[in-house]
């Protein structure tokens, strides 16, 4: 029985010669999600930008090798490096138990800046009272908003979860929610430093009298990393790391 197996392995070894050929030789698929402005795609929509994508560029640069760059939703994003049939790397995923059964991760790219509370300038006053985030979110008389499906880091989950008063969770986009606030629909938000300071310049949100609110509770970001399928091999995790480890750390805008 085992002799009339042997004709077969010529073949699976061509066939595992070609997926490290195309792992090691090959242009290697770099995916990112819209969340400005961290990454995402001109207003004419043929552009990728973003200060961490960039970054990303220049590190895969640095290790000396050749990407190409497309925009994917960020459930597509993970289906596709849990199911893939080829290299490819996702930019700026939190690190967690279930990715990382699927998937492999880079050294830290980036942490995020401190999350903030978004709300009206005119509300300041209301929000002096609380020593923390813990104080507010627990008060069922101001109406947090958040993004539909959106994680905010183990404490601010933990506390949303746990409170008992209404939280609007139909903003399906941070500048859905951010326009909520402004318009005084919810009574405020939870947004990080980076993005609050990029949406309220962009039409739409610019004339809207937003503020952002620092309580001493809120802990620092989380750590964003490259998310790469099984197919990228330990040698190029090693070079990807190395240019990770080489380079500064990227500074979000202000």
């Amino acid at each position: 029985m085992p002799g009339k197996l042997l004709p077969a392995l010529p073949l699976l070894a061509a066939l595992l010669a070609a997926g490290h050929a195309i792992a090691s030789d090959g242009v290697l698929l770099i995916t990112f999600i819209d969340k400005p402005p961290y990454y995402y795609l001109s207003a004419s929509g043929n552009k990728p930008g973003g200060f961490l994508l960039t970054h990303a560029q220049r590190v895969f640069e640095q290790a000396g090798i050749r990407t190409r760059v497309e925009p994917r939703p960020s459930m597509r994003a993970l289906v596709e490096i849990e199911h893939a049939t080829q290299p490819v790397c996702s930019v700026g995923w939190f690190r967690n138990a279930e990715r990382e059964r699927f998937g492999r991760f880079s050294e830290p790219l980036f942490r995020d800046p401190p999350m903030i509370v978004a709300t009206r300038s005119d509300r300041l006053a209301r929000f002096k009272p609380y020593a923390g985030a813990g104080a507010l979110v627990a008060d069922p008389a101001l109406v947090p908003g958040t993004v539909a499906g959106f994680a905010y880091g183990s404490y601010l989950d933990e506390l949303l979860r746990q409170r008992s008063g209404h939280i609007d969770a139909t903003a399906q986009t941070m500048q859905q929610n951010l326009a909520k606030v402004g318009l005084g629909r919810v009574d405020y938000a939870f947004v990080d430093q980076a993005e609050f300071s990029w949406w309220r310049r962009q039409a739409g949100l610019r004339g809207l009298p937003l503020a952002g609110l620092n309580l001493p509770d809120l802990p620092a970001g989380n750590l964003r990393y490259l998310l790469c399928s099984k197919q990228v091999d330990d040698v190029t995790m090693q070079r990807i790391n190395r240019a990770i480890a080489a380079l500064p750390k990227p500074q979000a805008p202000e």
